[in-house]
């Protein structure tokens, strides 16, 4: 959707927060905790939500004797403050509002387009890496699908600004970020390619090939595997280029 278009924005990535598209910025709080469980709860599952779920999400601890009564409650509220677009319902459900967008929406849009735009990966980066998502429910479950989607987002952006950074002879950056990638998950290849490429371009192959000792040590031990052939033929070309 045009950002023209939006009314609200939500803030996932890091501390809950609420953007009006009217140009202020609102306070981190927006009425109740539980008010504000519903809207994070919407703002990760897409489509429409039943009351099961929503009740689950802000009563962890069992729901009142009228749970839908007091999610009407809470919706009503939130309209009240944000306006009636906020959220829509439907015969006890829930969503967003077609005019509510969300910053993870943004890094998704983002990291569509970065293979062909550097200063698009940047930026997905520099967005997504501004905390956790919904850091203000650190054990929701219902809050790990979109941590998922995070860790996703950011791996593809890293990806990229790797592939750029190599290509513009920015070695140091592709090597930071390369090292940045396998920290945030040891297992996963694509990382270590990128980052073996990147230790090529800065004319050090000796640390490329300590990085692929060290992915195909952490495979068999932990997962009983070896490297991908995709892997091993990088590795053999290295070892190669330096013979």
């Amino acid at each position: 959707m045009s950002d023209g278009l939006l009314r609200l924005r939500l803030r996932l990535i890091g501390p809950f927060r609420i953007d009006r598209r009217v140009g202020v910025r609102d306070a981190p709080g927006v009425g109740s905790r539980q008010a504000r469980t519903v809207l994070a709860l919407l703002a990760v599952r897409p489509g429409w939500v039943d009351l099961d779920p929503l009740a689950a999400a802000v009563w962890p601890g069992g729901p009142p004797r009228a749970p839908a009564a007091n999610l009407a409650t809470l919706v009503s509220r939130l309209r009240a403050t944000l306006g009636r677009e906020a959220v829509a319902g439907e015969r006890g459900c829930y969503r967003l509002g077609a005019r509510v967008g969300t910053d993870l929406d943004d890094a998704e849009a983002l990291v569509a387009v970065a293979p062909a735009d550097p200063t698009a990966a940047r930026r997905a980066l520099n967005l997504l890496g501004e905390g956790p998502v919904l850091a203000d429910w650190p054990d929701a479950k219902w809050a790990v699908p979109a941590r998922a989607r995070q860790a996703e987002l950011l791996r593809r952006a890293r990806a990229a600004t790797i592939t750029a950074a190599i290509r513009a002879g920015d070695v140091w950056v592709a090597r930071r970020t390369a090292e940045t990638a396998v920290a945030a998950d040891p297992l996963d290849e694509a990382a270590f390619r990128l980052l073996m490429r990147s230790y090529v371009a800065a004319g050090e192959p000796a640390r490329a090939l300590r990085a692929y000792l060290r992915l195909r040590t952490t495979l068999t031990r932990e997962l009983g595997v070896d490297p991908a052939p995709e892997t091993a033929r990088l590795h053999v070309a290295i070892l190669r280029n330096v013979a």
